[in-house]
Parts: C-alpha cells; sequence; structure tokens
C-alpha cells in the first residue's frame, strides 16, 4: 500500500535544525519503548498490531532502521535503488512471522543503541548530501536524503507508535450498554 504524503519535513541546514530532528526522534523512541516496557510480559507475543506481535513490531523497527540507515547512506552518495512495493510488503510479511517470537530485551536494547547510529548520521552528514534522492517503497516515491531520514526515522516510528497504542485503546474500549426500555 502507497502512502500519500502528507507530512511537514524540516529542512536540516543549521545544526538547530538537526538537532530539532534528533530531539523528535529521540522523543519518539523513548516513547515506544516505555510503551514495550510497560505492557505485561504475558502480552509481548500475542498478535495485537494489526496481526504483529509487540516483539515483532519492536524488533521490525529494528531491521527497517538498519536497512533505512544503509538505504540513506546509498542515496547521499548518489545511488538510489528503486526498491518494488511488492518486494518491500513481502519482506514485511515474513519478517512478521520471523521475529513474532523475538526476544523482547534484546531487542529494546538494540534499539536504543541504534539510536545512537541514526543521530551521530545525521549530525555528521554534510549538507550537500541533503537533496540526494532515495527511494521509499513505503510511500512509492523518490525523497530527497533530508525527507527520507525524518520519513524513516521519525515518521515511520510515529506510525507504528500510533498504531501499538491505538490497538491497547482498543482493548479497553467498554462494549456498549443495551439500552433497556
Amino acid at each position: 500500500m502507497v502512502i500519500p504524503l502528507k507530512r511537514e519535513y524540516r529542512y536540516l541546514d543549521s545544526d538547530t535544525d538537526r538537532q530539532a530532528v534528533i530531539a523528535d526522534i529521540r522523543s519518539v523512541r523513548q516513547a515506544v519503548i516505555a510503551f514495550a516496557r510497560a505492557v505485561p510480559a504475558d502480552q509481548w507475543y500475542i498478535p495485537r498490531y494489526n496481526g504483529w506481535t509487540l516483539a515483532a513490531m519492536l524488533g521490525h523497527l529494528q531491521i527497517m532502521d538498519k536497512l533505512s540507515l544503509w538505504q540513506v547512506q546509498l542515496g547521499a552518495l548518489g545511488i538510489s535503488l528503486p526498491l518494488p512495493e511488492a518486494l518491500f510488503n513481502q519482506f514485511n510479511d515474513v519478517m512478521s512471522r520471523i521475529l513474532k517470537q523475538r526476544v523482547l530485551e534484546t531487542t529494546l536494547k538494540g534499539l536504543e543503541k541504534g539510536e545512537h547510529t541514526v543521530t551521530d548520521y545525521i549530525q555528521r552528514l554534510p549538507i550537500g548530501r541533503y537533496s540526494q534522492r532515495v527511494y521509499d517503497p513505503a510511500v512509492g516515491q523518490y525523497l530527497t536524503v533530508e525527507q527520507a531520514v525524518q520519513e524513516f526515522f521519525l515518521y515511520h516510528w510515529r506510525d507504528h507508535f500510533d498504531n501499538l497504542r491505538g490497538a491497547e485503546e482498543q482493548r479497553f474500549v467498554e462494549p456498549p450498554t443495551p439500552n433497556r426500555v
């Protein structure tokens, strides 16, 4: 499914702009990790998030961070691989099955470590590289490296966090009581 882009992207021309994006990236990651730590252990491996377990969802975020960073790094060098949406979806389907029983604590540690890798890269990348192109199969179009950094490491995480919270809110909604006359 191609996601239409209606995002607000920042320009990352200054250190202040980069620090603001990094702060947002850290904030959403900390919120996801805090959410995961609050879910009781007996719920980690139950498919509740559009058929994904919490363990699979977090494993997906960890793997996609690594793959997305490679994709951004290649894009910054002028190499952009237009991966087909079908391949992208097939990969996600396979990963949801592989990761459904992943050890959650291992994933959480990996996510925390991965944050530093991503934020260090954002700080080090020369400004001139931000205008290079990266193909995003999830949205079915090319983005600039500047947009891709935000799409992959901020909005992707926010979208999944919204999914996680939405599933939990659904669990605690009281069923409607019938009107009695």
